[in-house]
């Protein structure tokens, strides 16, 4: 697949990530999505396709129109249905890559649901915000337009900061993802219970969850571009067994089989893509 990501307006910061214009599906099957606690926002345009678990039979089937993506717990790929023609589909394709609280601020709604599968939008907000979609003259344009309607959509939920930022924010940039739930609900004075009540309502995951996979997704990543050694991760796992044991729960096999098909191009994986200046 081919694509570019791009930047997006500093008020949109806290629900999303980042913007991702494809321009050709070519060598889709190779690429690789790794859990983070993030989804997208797809603007579909004639691609008939679904997502699978990697190295597992497990789909879930990408409506044609605008939906929102499951929210990933594994390393997943995008797989066109071998009926699908080319002709059929337009580009660029806009997706936007939603922070793990991104659905929840946006939608106001339970993002636990995305846990089953993909999430149409409604028509009533298509065609409030998302309307004149593909209809302009560039790139720049159309990304300019999604700040837009976005914000919008944004200010229409009446949204005010929520504890579970500042938590996610601790478990990110303060702790590096080495912290207990049990340390968490301490520091921020709430009960087990209620944090992972909040967390499955917001973010679609437990805290511990979202600690594990976030984690695991930190030290693919620092494995790959930054060609970290065991011990120089930031991300630490107790010992290479248990690194191991993470990497083949998440993709089926051994750290060192996926570095080898990834030094030799046979996959490749989203999060290592940089932004477009």
């Amino acid at each position: 697949m081919i694509y570019n990501i791009f930047s997006l307006s500093k008020e949109l910061q806290t629900i999303v990530k980042q913007y991702v214009v494809i321009s050709s599906l070519d060598g889709i099957d190779n690429l690789l999505f790794l859990p983070n606690g993030c989804n997208f926002i797809i603007f579909n345009r004639g691609v008939d396709a679904y997502t699978k678990v990697y190295n597992e039979d497990k789909k879930f089937f990408i409506p044609k129109n605008y939906s929102i993506s499951i929210k990933p717990n594994k390393v997943k790929k995008i797989i066109l249905n071998e009926q699908s023609g080319s002709a059929d589909i337009s580009f660029p394709i806009i997706l936007v890559e939603l922070t793990p609280i991104g659905f929840y601020k946006l939608f106001n709604m339970d993002a636990s649901v995305l846990n089953k599968g993909y999430l149409e939008l409604e028509n009533e907000i298509v065609e409030k915000y998302f309307k004149e979609l593909y209809t302009h003259s560039s790139v720049e344009s159309e990304l300019e337009y999604l700040n837009n309607s976005l914000s919008a959509l944004l200010s229409s939920q009446n949204n005010s900061h929520m504890p579970i930022q500042d938590v996610i924010d601790k478990i990110i940039n303060s702790y590096h993802f080495e912290v207990t739930v049990e340390k968490l609900t301490q520091e921020f004075g709430c009960s087990r219970s209620t944090m992972e009540r909040d967390f499955k309502k917001i973010v679609g995951l437990t805290p511990k969850n979202f600690i594990f996979i976030a984690k695991f997704c930190k030290t693919v990543l620092a494995y790959i571009e930054d060609e970290c050694t065991f011990k120089e991760l930031t991300y630490l796992y107790s010992d290479s067994s248990h690194l191991n044991a993470v990497f083949k729960k998440f993709f089926g096999v051994n750290p060192s089989v996926i570095l080898n098909e990834i030094a030799n191009n046979k996959i490749k994986i989203h999060q290592i893509q940089r932004v477009k200046k």
